[in-house]
């Protein structure tokens, strides 16, 4: 039965649509690959492929094929994936942004899937530069499960810096695409595979992003499917919180917490998860609210947020000399309780 799938989705010009349409017509994958003339031969060369470079196939009728993303109006005939097996009932949660993020952005994209790992949920995401990323390396800090969407061959990482990252998710969670081994990055290829990331989740989170970005079309996919769309907020006047904004302006949820998305979901966690769990952190420290501080140490804190912000302006805020200033971040980072960016830039850990 594989050889078949296999051997209808090789067909130029024959897509998932398609093919769902005509195996309703003819009962049988294989009267299908009849009708379309798919080259069998070809099919059993990709399979054998596969097998030699530890690549699992799943075809639309077997049992690992995951149930929601078999509902949506085009599922891919097939999915090739490498690392844990797909489970068919994944409490999946997409984590979405543009590749141009922001500091504040790459931060609540990795706290947002620390978090929601740490309760069990699987993060899926694109393995893109930015956002992506980072909502990817969330998840695995929580020991979490994280699923990447190809928008090429799960053989070939893109983009190539993120080579290290997509093999610690093969040992955590799955690289899965629809397109055959081999296949390379064709540009149309990244807007398809967003209906994969929306159609494997209950929800979608778009962390940042333009109106015209990969993260607004996998949104309106989720849209489509009747998934639910969360949008966090951001800087007014950037561009990367154009989108979101947007979205919340025409109804989806705007978050500010897991809760937020928990609540939307109707989901309850049932089991207390302990403050060290679910407190985000950076290499395992603890937040800096949870430390012991002084009064000084504390004034700084808390003019400190995920946005950069630079040793002068946080002199000017806690009217402290600079000098002294300087001495308490140098403390604070010993403490782990806030990270210095380059030029003198600091932020808190959420």
């Amino acid at each position: 039965m594989l050889l078949y799938w296999v051997a209808a989705n090789m067909v130029d010009g024959v897509g998932p649509v398609t093919i769902k349409k005509l195996l309703d017509q003819h009962q049988s994958i294989e009267k299908v690959c009849s009708v379309i003339n798919a080259p069998l031969e070809k099919a059993d060369l990709v399979i054998q492929t596969a097998k030699d470079k530890n690549i699992s196939i799943v075809c639309f009728e077997d049992a690992e094929y995951p149930e929601r993303l078999k509902h949506i109006y085009d599922p891919p005939a097939v999915l090739f994936t490498r690392g844990r097996p797909l489970l068919k009932e994944e409490k999946a949660i997409a984590i979405v942004g543009t590749r141009s993020a922001s500091h504040y952005g790459l931060e609540l994209a990795r706290k947002f899937a620390f978090e929601l790992a740490s309760l069990g949920f699987t993060i899926v995401s694109g393995l893109a530069t930015g956002i992506d990323t980072s909502a990817h390396q969330g998840a695995l800090e929580a020991k979490g499960k994280t699923i990447a969407v190809f928008g090429c061959g799960v053989d070939v990482i893109f983009p190539a810096e993120n080579r290290p990252l997509a093999e610690d998710i093969t040992r955590q969670g799955t690289l899965v695409s629809e397109y055959p081994i081999g296949s390379g990055t064709a540009k149309g290829n990244f807007p398809r595979r967003n209906r994969i990331i929306s159609g494997l989740s209950l929800g979608v989170i778009v962390v940042e992003g333009h109106y015209d970005s990969g993260a607004m079309i996998t949104a309106k996919c989720a849209l489509d499917q009747g998934r639910e769309v969360f949008a966090i907020p951001g800087q007014i006047g950037i561009d990367q919180s154009k989108g979101p904004h947007w979205l919340i302006k025409q109804g989806a949820k705007l978050v500010e917490t897991i809760d937020d998305v928990l609540e939307e979901l109707n989901i309850e966690i049932h089991s207390k998860m302990t403050n060290d769990k679910l407190k985000m952190s950076n290499e395992g420290v603890p937040a800096a609210r949870h430390l012991n501080l002084s009064n000084e140490e504390k004034k700084i804190v808390g003019t400190l947020s995920l946005e950069p912000k630079h040793i002068d302006n946080i002199a000017c805020e806690t009217g402290m000399p600079i000098a002294q200033v300087s001495s308490l971040l140098m403390m604070l980072e010993m403490k782990k309780a806030v990270k210095q960016l380059a030029g003198k830039r600091y932020i808190i850990f959420a």
